[in-house]
């Protein structure tokens, strides 16, 4: 027995060495890409020494482009670090024997060189942008073993234990890699359910979730902690939480009372999984209300949509009162018979489309002429070789926050076309106005006292203080009218389905506002091809494309140059010598202006390639995106400059 036991020791230590010696086989690869295999005897910052039959060689870490352990065929480039397969952007910083340490993007990562998981790792110093702080990533639990840490570059990080400092997290494998992950460089991270005990669920008001231990710090901040760190929120951010302030009371009663059993808590059950739905564990089927659960969504109540700065509110699924009440009195046959619709859950937005919203559209959408400019905004004109010639909008800086007017229907789904957005239904139009109890008002049932009675322009949250309905929206009942997706039929409410109801053909399209027959339930047809003083929209989002709308891009105009093909004429008025395309005018915001682009300025190439007129310009362009960049070489005052244009990226 003892024999064996010696046996097992020695089998054992041989084991170890035979793979430390797999580990430490290297290829040493020089800068100039000449390379030099070997046993790897030691490592530090300023040499690598490797053994082979020459003898030990001593190499000084700034002649070395990358060192590799395993897998030559993944190697390309000194700016990586290959672990298990897996690349990562990033260079050694600091070498030991036993560890190296590499810079990535995203922090550093601490590398077991005994592991016999790393193929590779480069020398080459890469410049990375600077993190930014956030103070908060989104927290989930999961039913998986292992803690998954995802970053915003959409790379996964996978390992066995998870702890934190101030700046990281800091991940830890099955290998005992340690990867020290900057904060802000991650999106979700996802905590085995397992190692969640204690924790209760935090959903802020920008949608994030937090798991941790909440704790009262006082009447307005709570403090959050987990394995992942901690943060202090305020009161106001919480959109939902399953703490309660109870956990941490304890009362002694006076007389002994028989142990009864809490009423069972959803919200104790909740497990949410990557994909953001809601799993309650239970042991028979639940029921709220004699209605049997079988799925649990969260949404925001309120999200803002970055590129265009609309605010948007959620009106939850459901049934709701559609139609007017016939004991108001008199009615239109239009709004008959009232009965219950079910519309699905979605957003829109909390006041209508602003001036300033749908003149951004104007200057960057690429959109026909047939587009409406609307009552308060006026065209751009410059003077071109003795011509007026229009480049652009402008509005004045008191209207900017008004619903814009003078618009049609054509011209708001235009907007909509662009954006990503839809016009509401006839449904979801009145379900935001209204609720779910059939009130005749946004606000209830009392008369209306202050709203937007249509004699001038006011900001759009004038009266979101009097017009808001149930939801949040605001100046649904006052002017001005708000155009529909629906198609006008008198009979609608006689022939459509209950669920979703959308009429998509007809001559006039649904105008809806309360203020014109003193009940929200009105209906008027209106041509979609009618600028109205009196008519503006609002817009709505499927709660699935709200989540995900910042990532959608707007159909801009890639550039934002009025320009035109250099002639004759052109050379003589403005003193130009080169052939190309002149820049008569930069719209404001607009890629080409953030790139620095002037008015005067020859365009003469685009990416290398000579432009000679517009449709040079145009094949130059052909298949470029939004975020893509471009190269323009351009002549100004004799000089020849090169300018990078970041494609269809404006700043509104």
């Amino acid at each position: 027995m003892k024999l064996n036991k010696y046996l097992l020791t020695v089998i054992l230590f041989i084991m170890y060495f035979s793979v430390l010696s797999i580990v430490l086989a290297v290829t040493i690869v020089y800068k100039d890409s000449s390379t030099i295999e070997g046993d790897l005897e030691d490592m530090n910052n300023k040499y690598v020494v490797v053994s082979n039959a020459l003898g030990k060689i001593q190499i000084p870490v700034d002649n070395v482009k990358a060192i590799i352990f395993r897998n030559h065929n993944m190697f390309q480039t000194g700016r990586e670090v290959s672990i298990g397969g897996k690349k990562y952007e990033g260079y050694a910083t600091e070498l030991s024997k036993e560890y190296v340490t590499v810079t990535t993007w995203f922090g550093n990562v601490r590398v077991n060189l005994k592991s016999d998981i790393l193929d590779f790792i480069g020398f080459e110093k890469v410049d990375f942008p600077n993190v930014p702080l956030e103070t908060y990533f989104q927290v989930e639990l999961s039913l998986n073993e292992y803690y998954v840490c995802s970053l915003k570059s959409g790379e996964m990080i996978v390992g066995t234990q998870l702890s934190s400092n101030n700046d990281y997290l800091i991940v830890s494998d099955n290998y005992k890699n340690a990867f020290y992950i900057l904060k802000g460089a991650v999106e979700d991270l996802y905590i085995p359910y397992k190692y969640a005990k204690g924790y209760d669920l935090v959903v802020l008001s920008t949608g994030r979730k937090l798991y941790g231990v909440v704790k009262k710090l006082s009447e307005t901040q709570y403090e959050v902690s987990g394995q992942w760190g901690k943060v202090v929120v305020n009161q106001g951010e919480i959109l939902f939480t399953t703490y309660k302030e109870t956990k941490e009371q304890v009362v002694q009663p006076v007389q002994p009372t028989p142990k009864v059993e809490p009423a069972p808590n959803l919200l104790d059950r909740l497990i949410y999984d990557k994909d953001g739905v809601a799993v309650v564990v239970a042991d028979s089927p639940i029921k709220v209300e004699g209605k049997e659960i079988k799925r649990i969504n969260i949404y925001p109540r309120q999200i803002v949509d970055p590129r265009t700065g609309i605010v948007f509110v959620l009106v939850p699924g459901g049934v709701f009162k559609m139609g007017a009440d016939t004991s108001w009195g008199s009615v239109d046959d239009d709004e008959l018979p009232q009965r219950e619709v079910y519309v699905s859950a979605f957003y829109i937005s909390k006041y209508p489309i602003t001036v300033k919203q749908y003149l951004d559209f104007l200057k960057a959408s690429q959109t026909s002429s047939s587009v409406v400019y609307g009552k308060q905004i006026s065209p751009v004109e410059i003077d071109f070789l003795s011509q007026k010639v229009r480049v652009s909008y402008n509005a004045p800086q008191a209207l900017l926050n008004s619903p814009i007017t003078g618009i049609n229907y054509l011209s708001a789904k235009a907007y909509c076309d662009w954006a990503g957005y839809q016009l509401p239904t006839e449904a979801q139009w009145e379900k935001a106005a209204r609720g779910t109890d059939g009130r005749r008002y946004p606000w209830g049932n009392s008369r209306p006292t202050t709203y937007n009675d249509g004699k001038k322009d006011y900001p759009v949250d004038m009266f979101e203080e009097t017009d808001v309905s149930p939801y949040g929206v605001v100046n649904m009942y006052g002017y001005p009218i708000e155009i529909c997706r629906d198609y006008y039929s008198k009979d609608a409410y006689k022939k459509l389905p209950k669920d979703d109801p959308l009429n998509t053909t007809g001559t006039y399209v649904v105008g809806r506002t309360g203020v014109l027959t003193g009940r929200i339930t009105d209906r008027i047809p209106i041509l979609p091809s009618e600028p109205r003083d009196d008519t503006t929209f609002r817009v709505v989002l499927s709660v699935e494309e709200a989540l995900d709308i910042s990532k959608k891009p707007l159909n801009n105009k890639l550039v934002g140059i009025t320009w035109f093909v250099v002639n004759d004429n052109i050379k003589k008025q403005y003193s130009v010598k080169s052939e190309g395309l002149y820049v008569a005018y930069v719209e404001s915001g607009s890629p080409a202006q953030l790139a620095g682009v002037k008015t005067g300025d020859v365009i003469v190439k685009i990416d290398g390639r000579a432009i000679k007129s517009q449709d040079d310009a145009l094949k130059a362009l052909s298949g470029k995106k939004q975020g893509d960049v471009s190269v323009l070489t351009i002549e100004r005052a004799g000089k020849t400059l090169e300018i990078k244009i970041k494609l269809g990226i404006w700043l509104f």
